[in-house]
């Protein structure tokens, strides 16, 4: 019997709880990629600061300006690639966290060696799919192209207000547009893993998937949202205490790495498995001892 939503939501918190390790990529990713980019600001710093530090004592805008421009590509280029390098890095861990989800689902425990395998197994099948998923939240941009072409001078402000209102309507659609994709392709990451697939193949299993489970995907999108703006609204609230801000700060920072993705991921992957007829094993079974008859003395 398929599981159901309910099912999803409990067994996979509770496997969180069981297997907290499953937090250990998404901590992992977030520190490397932080100090790659903090190296990466200290790189540039040293190499700008002997054409600039002369210049300090008098300040002059245009001469600091023309000693920076040299580095300007320099600093284009190493961005470019340290967001290729980045992405790689999130996608590699990310593909581990859906490893070690399954992992969980079918035998109730996992371990860092699945991590590692699962990420490098997956991880550029995974990158190839996420440019696929950016192209195609880029094609919305169809919607806004009549507004542009009706303006003509998008630097004519008095042009741009006049046609404000298709231009408002360009970008709204865009928008409802992305939101569907994000919602029907939502699986598609988690079956590329699940079921070792390509990207093309995912696209069209997390389709597929969503059309014979729309309710379980739209509630559990939704579940997300929730979770996004009740952290920020949490932290609109307490913005204006100082202390309760720098605590509220450090728990929704931790919630944030350590247990939303992790979580959500047990939840995405359990959802993919258990509707497609593949076992998800109920973790608070896992831990009983089995029940045996006593045998007859006859």
């Amino acid at each position: 019997m398929p599981i159901t939503i309910e099912e999803v939501l409990n067994r996979g918190f509770t496997a969180w709880t069981k297997n907290l390790k499953i937090s250990v990529p998404f901590i992992l990713s977030v520190i490397i990629i932080g100090i790659i980019w903090i190296a990466y600001m200290f790189l540039f710093i040293a190499a700008v600061v002997p054409s600039v530090a002369p210049l300090m004592a008098d300040p002059v805008m245009d001469d600091i300006i023309e000693a920076i421009t040299p580095h300007i590509v320099y600093l284009g280029g190493g961005f470019a690639i340290l967001l290729i390098i980045s992405s790689l890095i999130e996608v590699f861990f990310t593909a581990g966290a859906v490893g070690m989800a399954k992992d969980v689902a079918l035998t109730g425990r996992t371990s860092y060696e699945e991590m590692i395998n699962s990420g490098k197994k997956h991880f550029f099948n995974l990158f190839l799919f996420q440019i696929l998923f950016y192209l195609i939240m880029l094609a919305g941009v169809v919607f806004v192209i009549p507004g542009i072409l009706q303006v003509g001078d998008l630097t004519n402000i008095d042009a741009i207000m006049q046609n404000l209102l298709v231009l408002g309507a360009g970008f709204l659609l865009w928008i409802i547009y992305g939101i569907a994709v994000s919602i029907i392709l939502a699986v598609s990451y988690y079956a590329l893993v699940v079921n070792d697939l390509g990207p093309i193949q995912a696209l069209k299993t997390g389709y597929r998937f969503f059309l014979n489970n729309k309710a379980a995907v739209v509630i559990l999108w939704l579940l997300t949202i929730v979770v996004v703006v009740a952290l920020n609204s949490l932290g609109t609230l307490f913005a204006s205490f100082e202390y309760l801000s720098i605590i509220w700060s450090i728990i929704s920072t931790v919630l944030s790495i350590v247990v939303i993705p992790a979580v959500f991921t047990l939840w995405w992957t359990f959802l993919y498995m258990g509707k497609t007829g593949q076992d998800v094993r109920d973790p608070k079974k896992i831990d009983e001892p089995e029940i045996s008859e006593p045998e007859s003395t006859e």
